[in-house]
């Protein structure tokens, strides 16, 4: 009777459990090389090392991210084929190899060993016309050796890309960064980290009035990269000293680059309308042949912090309310950095009985409050309204006067002949008129002399 019991259980939480439709992710990429040159530089520039680069730590964490992602959405609620299905997954990444290459590992973490066969064709369609070319001897019928899969990825210019890089080409957004560096909480917090300043550049051996907590981050990012490529420390940089100007690095970025209610609605725009979009597009054409049901973004921290702080799972305010011993009023308030490789996922899901679709969102794998609520659960129809409401004129805030898209395309060379062509057009009409008034003038002198 109790195995009875226990299989109709379980079948019944088969048979009637709610349905994933469809997910959405967005990363920061993996480990990476240093990108500021303020500490052993020439370390790093020996070692070629100042180009921001994945390095093989950020490779594995991202080929390990796949691998969890693989056991949830494969696995444990089988949404995704077991076999790559490019009709299923699509690929967002900024124009930058590191994040391209974290894409590329997380995805074999998915779908490693798991390549394609080669069809039982005449050995000569196999190879290029190449001469000397060949097959290798131990590929056997693997596509590729060890039957890696390949997956495409999809990029914009950087100048183009509004939707992963909108803090960056918002030709506003740096007077806001300035105005961010001069308010009332950055300067709270500036006061606060004094001590830890003052006791930074003395172990560092550095002039502390031409150091403040946003140059202290350039250090704590060098730092980073330090620690997980297993690159050189500095010696005298004591274990008290770098944790407490650790707990001031997440709240830096933030307090620079999205500070406001209104900068956070500003830059998270682009992204969000990107993602109801597919949302609603997987409503819609939920009775259809369409596949698509997985959208990934590759992107940076400043990503998935700013994105985090439009969610209501962070922000600049909450950050320094922790720094600075004060009440906390977010109650999710994420005072972490987000390090190499952390994620924010978007699940779609339609419940068993009612038949509504709500959402649920994972910060690093773990299930959040959403919606302002402490429910892990969200209706979609309040989800998508709450971002609506947050929805702002990304083009007319940012004030761009120009469509980024066009100014790509045309380049500077066709620009420049443009210009040398209208003035020389320019200087032929004036010649032109010159030649005319000349002309008349000689016309009306030789009638006047006719008369006379």
């Amino acid at each position: 009777m109790k195995i009875i019991l226990i299989f109709s259980i379980v079948l019944y939480q088969y048979l009637c459990a709610d349905k994933l439709l469809f997910i959405q992710a967005i990363w920061r990429h993996g480990s990476r090389t240093p990108v500021n040159c303020n500490w052993n530089c020439e370390y790093f520039i020996e070692n070629d090392l100042l180009n921001g680069y994945l390095t093989p730590t950020g490779i594995r964490q991202h080929y390990a991210l796949g691998q969890w992602m693989r056991k949830r959405y494969i696995v444990d609620y089988p949404l995704l084929s077991d076999i790559y299905d490019a009709s299923q997954i699509f690929v967002y990444s900024t124009d930058v190899n590191r994040t391209i290459m974290s894409a590329m590992s997380n995805l074999q973490g998915m779908y490693s060993n798991n390549g394609p066969n080669i069809p039982l064709v005449q050995e000569s369609y196999l190879i290029p016309p190449n001469p000397g070319a060949k097959t290798p001897t131990d590929i056997g019928q693997s596509a590729l050796q060890y039957n890696l899969q390949i997956l495409p990825i999809h990029m914009k210019e950087a100048i183009t890309d509004e939707r992963l890089l909108s803090i960056l080409i918002c030709p506003k957004g740096y007077e806001m960064f300035a105005q961010n560096m001069q308010s009332n909480l950055t300067m709270a917090v500036s006061v606060k980290a004094q001590d830890t300043l003052i006791q930074f550049c003395n172990e560092m051996q550095i002039d502390p009035l031409e150091f403040n907590i946003f140059t202290l981050t350039e250090y704590m990012d060098t730092f980073y990269s330090c620690i997980y490529n297993d690159y050189p420390m500095p010696n005298d940089l004591t274990k008290e000293t770098y944790q407490k100007a650790d707990s001031l690095y997440a709240l830096t970025i933030a307090l620079q680059l999205y500070q406001t209610r209104q900068q956070i609605d500003i830059f998270s725009t682009p992204f969000f309308e990107s993602l109801l979009s597919y949302f609603d597009s997987a409503l819609t054409q939920q009775q259809t042949e369409n596949n698509q049901k997985y959208i990934i973004y590759s992107a940076h921290d400043i990503n998935v912090q700013l994105i985090a702080s439009a969610l209501n799972f962070t922000s600049a305010e909450c950050m320094a309310q922790v720094y600075l011993e004060q009440e906390v009023n977010n109650k999710n308030c994420i005072y972490t950095y987000p390090g190499f490789a952390s994620n924010i996922i978007w699940e779609l899901w339609e419940d068993d009985v009612t038949h509504d679709h709500y959402i649920k969102i994972l910060y690093n794998g773990t299930e959040m409050d959403v919606c302002n609520t402490d429910s892990k659960k969200c209706s979609y129809k309040v989800f998508k309204q709450l971002i609506q409401n947050q929805k702002r004129d990304y083009q007319k805030e940012c004030e761009v006067q120009i469509d980024p898209i066009i100014e790509q395309k045309v380049p500077i060379w066709m620009i420049t002949l443009l210009i040398i062509f209208l003035v020389i057009v320019l200087v032929l009409f004036l010649y032109i008129l010159y030649l005319c008034k000349y002309l008349r003038q000689k016309n009306k002198i030789s009638l006047n002399e006719d008369r006379s």
